[in-house]
């Protein structure tokens, strides 16, 4: 029909036909039921797992334990929507509905049948609110009350309904398309995906093949076009594997829904986790991040599936640069059994080696459930996770960090580092097979999304098996917290340069929204990777600059790896004089020299959050510093730009029992950031990171921000030479 995939910007009507399929991914005929949660086969090998014992039969003992739980939802509708409720009601009628298709009892099936009659004739009543649906939320949430409760009017419609109850039933499935076209995001973005997973699970259940066409290859709503999951696989997941909101996080949530969405297609008998999709390679007409291509090659979900394991440092742990809130691979289980399905699609080593890791890493002790997995201790399924299982347990699987590899298209793994250039962000490990070498990370992507932060060229490091900084850490109380905008938006809260005391673009102004990104504005925010070197001998390195962040200001930031220490070469240059602050957010407590005295470091956005500051004294153009926490040691030597002050105070950092740290175990550290301070229309700002409690000898041969860098480490017959060019050639040493 086309000799390319069509977009709704040249034929939208074509594209909403039903018949217009040209990945393959429309079902040819809907299954006989159940079909949607779970199918006849799948029910089998469930039952033959809870037969042979172990934690399947303490998962279902647990489902029918809470299936037997007086139902939420009262029997007289309430005059107002509540989220909550609903939610929790879906879930009790899936609960039971599940159980009966397991079982046959009887019990079980008439509890489901009441729980989801009466959360039908509440939503039917409930009135639409623009963009905030019938439950007064956001699509995201609605949509996951919408997947629930499809999935337990499939699972009931197994057996025959009564012609009362089929006609409800479907007349709330049906109340929830309006919704869905009402949502306000219709494009990229996290929030869009949870509704299609509601619209999907809808159609589905329903049979409607026109809403399944319209949830994969988008559709016309009130008025305008709404992107389909088709667009999201092709665009939203980046050309490297990630997601393009550049939020680890927000990564996994994008991978639960997918998941969820996969596995409803498996159920339908299309094989959407083995699709191969082009890259987009032009605006669809809203598109709401600009990465596009490559012209050649094909995409796969196992692909985002895989890439954001070679995100983390050598112990799993992550960034929390951007509202990522995921400490640690191990904390991914909160999302459920997205990995437990992406295994059973793939069955690679990697996926069962980081099964078995959250499983090893988390101490029955410290589990909502004791001798369940981790994927069944989510709050968004709990034990109906047992439905996704087809193994009680994994073969031991590897993640082989010494293999090289591409990721999805443009992606690369080389000598045990890693780069996302898309994504903007590349993971420096000295030696991944010795989780206590060094790791460092190093962003330049653009800010392109609401949940990012302006932090152009932000560093994490990583040592002696523990990552020694920070970003900044929010609590559970959420976006409403206006420490958000005045600490987790500024630049100051994160490890690189502030010029002038002001954010980076795009929070260059007194902004009060927390979603501030570059397409609104007429200048874009992209880095620049200048070098990518993880062969060298001894040693890995990258490079990176952004002059688009601070006007007429050139950011430049070079990090190198060794098994014992990193290197970082900070150059940063101005078109006249400006106030630099370099700044690094570390784990533990430092031991301030004699002399410190108590300062202020003003009252700017994000400044005004340190505690106890602390001026420190600096002689001559050498500085060291030194943090203790129970987990390790940190250590900084600093070569200082002429006329630097320096400066220790600490982040405001929540409660433990309100840090969105998943993942994390143990005591959490306080954060004291380190600020070194200068004036000029150029600073270079060079320092060596150890985590053994020495410091490293660091010497600056020769050199300035616009020349060649020559520094000297170590003494004696351990000294070193290293040469940072000015241009972009590789770093010597």
């Amino acid at each position: 029909m086309f000799p390319d995939p069509i977009t709704p910007r040249s034929f939208p009507e074509q594209l909403e036909q039903v018949d217009y399929d040209p990945f393959g991914l429309m079902p040819k005929a809907f299954a006989a039921r159940p079909r949607l949660f779970t199918t006849p086969a799948k029910l089998k090998i469930t039952r033959g797992l809870i037969e042979k014992g172990g934690w399947p039969r303490q998962a279902f003992e647990l489902l029918l334990a809470r299936a037997a739980e007086p139902c939420p939802f009262p029997a007289e509708t309430p005059p107002a929507a509540s989220y909550p409720l609903a939610q929790q009601t879906a879930l009790y009628a899936l609960r039971n509905a599940y159980a009966a298709a397991l079982t046959g009892d009887a019990a079980c099936r008439k509890r489901g049948l009441e729980a989801l009659r009466r959360l039908a004739r509440a939503y039917i009543s409930w009135p639409i609110v623009p963009g905030l649906g019938r439950l007064v939320v956001e699509d995201i949430q609605e949509g996951m009350v919408m997947y629930l409760a499809a999935s337990a009017y499939d699972c009931l419609a197994a057996s025959p309904l009564s012609p009362a109850d089929e006609r409800l039933f479907l007349d709330m499935l049906e109340a929830s398309r309006p919704v869905s076209d009402s949502a306000q995001h219709a494009f990229c973005g996290n929030h869009n995906s949870g509704s299609l997973r509601g619209k999907l699970a809808v159609a589905s259940a329903m049979g409607n093949r026109e809403d399944f066409h319209a949830a994969l290859y988008g559709h016309h709503r009130n008025g305008q076009w709404s992107y389909g999951i088709i667009h999201q696989l092709r665009h939203d997941f980046l050309s490297d594997g990630l997601h393009w909101e550049r939020s680890p996080g927000y990564h996994f949530f994008m991978l639960s829904v997918v998941a969820d969405m996969a596995d409803i297609m498996e159920n339908m008998g299309v094989d959407l986790w083995h699709a191969k999709l082009p890259p987009l390679q032009q605006d669809d007409g809203h598109d709401l991040h600009r990465a596009y291509g490559p012209t050649k090659g094909l995409k796969t979900l196992e692909a985002v599936f895989d890439a954001p394991l070679y995100f983390a440092f050598p112990n799993g742990d992550l960034s929390m640069l951007a509202d990522s809130r995921l400490a640690n691979l191990r904390g991914l289980c909160i999302w459920g059994s997205i990995y437990d399905l992406a295994y059973e699609a793939y069955k690679s080593p990697q996926l069962a080696w980081l099964l078995n890791r959250a499983e090893r890493d988390y101490p029955q002790d410290q589990r909502p459930v004791p001798g369940l997995p981790m994927a069944l201790q989510t709050p968004w399924m709990a034990e109906l996770a047992l439905a996704r299982f087809r193994r009680a347990s994994y073969p031991a699987g590897r993640m082989d960090w010494k293999r090289d590899r591409p990721l999805s298209l443009l992606g690369r793994h080389v000598g045990g580092s890693t780069l996302f250039p898309v994504y903007g962000e590349a993971i420096l490990r000295a030696n991944p097979d010795k989780p206590e070498a060094t790791a460092a990370a190093l962003f330049w992507g653009p800010h392109t999304a609401g949940h990012q932060s302006p932090a152009a060229l932000h560093t994490d490091f990583y040592g002696a098996g523990r990552s020694a900084t920070d970003a900044p850490r929010m609590d559970n109380s959420g976006y409403q917290n206006p420490l958000y905008l005045t600490w987790a938006r500024t630049t100051i809260a994160h490890n690189t340069v502030t010029v002038d005391q002001k954010g980076m673009f795009p929070y260059d102004f007194d902004t009060t929204s927390l979603w501030e990104c570059d397409r609104w504005r007429d200048t874009i925010s992209d880095g620049e990777l200048v070098l990518f070197q993880p062969d060298g001998q001894g040693f890995k390195a990258v490079r990176a600059r952004n002059e688009n962040v601070y006007k007429d200001v050139l950011l430049d930031r070079t990090l190198v790896t060794t098994d014992t220490f990193i290197l970082d070469v900070y150059r940063v240059t101005a078109d006249r004089v400006r106030l630099f602050d370099w700044a690094m957010h570390v784990a533990g407590t430092p031991g301030l020299p004699t002399g410190s005295r108590t300062a202020k470091l003003g009252e700017e956005r994000g400044y005004r959050h340190f505690s106890d500051v602390k001026r420190l004294p600096v002689s001559g153009k050498s500085f060291e510093l030194t943090w203790r926490e129970l987990a390790g040691v940190t250590s900084v030597a600093a070569v200082l730009p002429a006329g630097c002050t320096a400066w220790s105070g600490r982040d405001p950092i929540p409660e433990a029992d309100k840090m969105h740290t998943l993942g994390e175990i143990g005591p959490v550290a306080p954060r004291h950031t380190l600020i070194l301070r200068t004036r000029g229309k150029s600073a270079l700002f060079v320092s060596a990171w150890s985590f053994n409690g020495t410091p490293v000898p660091l010497r600056l041969v020769k050199g300035a921000a616009e020349t060649d860098v020559v520094i000297r480490t170590g003494s004696g017959k351990a000294a070193q030479t290293w040469t940072f060019p000015q241009k972009s050639d590789p770093v010597q040493g």
